[in-house]
């Protein structure tokens, strides 16, 4: 059933608004037998509830079959506008419930991983201090890589994300947070790490990471012949306790595994570490729910040594360059 262009959709009920919920359940999912567990229906049931939506809207909303899941454009303008007034109720219920003083909703969070480990991320300690404040508030968070996170701000799957991902998307806002240092280790079980110049005679292949142009350059800086390719850090830590290879890990992620596994620092290797550096990032131009806003300014308070140090050295950086 095509969306025919003339007839208009009628008014929306509240069992209309059920289904749209629903339906962006499945599309967020990727289809309907990966929406059973969050929807806490059968695929029959859900199937149901997507053909009477479309009945109502006067048009298809996806294809599904053995084929696989895949939303019509009908269906993507439709997710939009699913997401837009789940917005505008959340957005309602908010403002009633802070007239009575209380703080309610969903908070949904993505973050990348291993920032627990790091010293100079305050977010666990900003979680801790947002819940005594707002009980009543369900947290959603979620480990995702650099590249999701950006996208389900864009998608407004979110409401903030923390990530080393770079700047760059014009719809969003970075503010830097803190600093995670990378250095180049490799495994030894005893005595001394090996040296830099040394490391293609002893037969030593470097670790890069999936999308990753610096350890991408670091490998025809270092001129190894062997590689290895690694999806997330402890894919690069695993090769690396295998023995043979070097490669980046952040300086904390290694004393986190220190009690386990030596890793140690590669000498004459300094030249080679890096940072990158750990942004909050919204969607520019959404308003923040109440809660959203809240945890920020909570993070920004408890972050504010390592913001104002960031802000320092790269304006060193930026003073010797000119």
């Amino acid at each position: 059933m095509d969306a025919s262009p003339h007839a208009s959709v009628p008014p929306l009920t509240e069992s209309d608004l059920r289904l749209l919920r629903i339906f962006r359940s499945v599309a967020e999912a990727g289809g309907l037998t990966a929406a059973e567990t969050a929807l806490g229906m059968e695929r029959s049931t859900i199937s149901r509830h997507l053909q009477t939506l479309e009945l109502r809207l006067g048009g298809r909303l996806c294809l599904r079959g053995p084929a696989g899941f895949e939303l019509t454009e009908f269906g993507r303008r439709a997710l939009v506008a699913a997401v837009s007034a789940s917005e505008a109720l959340d957005a309602i219920r908010h403002e009633l419930n802070l007239a009575r003083h209380v703080m309610t909703g969903e908070l949904r969070i993505g973050i990348a991983d291993n920032c627990l480990s790091n010293p100079r991320s305050a977010f666990a300690r900003a979680l801790a201090r947002f819940r005594e404040l707002a009980p009543d508030v369900t947290v959603n968070l979620s480990i995702k890589l650099p590249g999701d996170i950006l996208t389900g701000l864009q998608d407004k799957n979110l409401h903030l994300g923390v990530t080393g991902a770079a700047p760059g998307v014009d719809r969003l806002v970075f503010e830097p947070l803190f600093l995670e240092d990378f250095r180049l280790y490799t495994y030894v079980r005893e005595g001394r790490a090996p040296a830099r110049a040394d490391l293609a005679r002893q037969g030593y292949g470097l670790v890069t990471r999936t999308n990753d142009q610096r350890t991408q350059m670091a490998a025809r800086e270092l001129k190894l012949e062997r590689t290895a390719m690694a999806f997330g850090l402890e894919a690069v830590a695993t090769l690396l306790a295998s023995g043979g290879f070097v490669g980046f890990l952040p300086v904390h992620y290694v004393e986190a595994w220190a009690s386990l596994y030596r890793f140690v620092e590669v000498e004459g290797a300094e030249d080679l570490a890096y940072d990158t550096i750990f942004s909050l990032v919204t969607l520019k131009d959404r308003p923040l729910p109440s809660s959203a806003a809240l945890l920020t300014r909570i993070l920004r308070e408890l972050q504010g040594a390592e913001k104002r140090a960031l802000g320092q050295r790269f304006a060193l950086v930026s003073g010797n360059d000119a």
